[in-house]
């Protein structure tokens, strides 16, 4: 599901969902969608695994035309999804207590190379 709205995507600019994080490392629509998707696929099959990934939905919170933004790409595939699902999903990532299984999830590695259309690797 994820790999498919990346590949839907791919034609879109995502510049125009591009923010910033703390390292200078950017974040797109994208990124918070495929998490968002993948958390929920995740929950729903594994619901007492904890997830660790990388992004937090804080800034979706914060910033309403990029929550929408990515409740329009997350609906592509999740119609039913709204802006509260889609922070919820993305926060189940947010982890950090020990536990003997987990998962990892870094939604778009390469989120550079994404942006140039170049190489970058996705969860599938």
């Amino acid at each position: 599901v994820a790999a498919r709205f990346v590949a839907r995507s791919y034609s879109t600019t995502f510049q125009e969902g591009t923010i910033g994080k703390v390292d200078d490392s950017p974040v797109t629509v994208a990124d918070f969608a495929v998490q968002a998707i993948v958390c929920k696929r995740l929950l729903d099959a594994f619901p007492d695994d904890p997830i660790i990934a990388e992004e937090a939905a804080d800034e979706l919170r914060a910033n309403s035309k990029l929550r929408l933004r990515v409740l329009e790409a997350v609906q592509t595939v999740m119609p039913s999804a709204t802006s509260e699902d889609i922070c919820s999903w993305i926060d189940r990532g947010t982890e950090r207590e020990y536990s003997d299984r987990f998962w990892t999830l870094d939604p778009i590695d390469g989120t550079k190379g994404f942006l140039r259309r170049q190489q970058y690797a996705l969860w599938t």
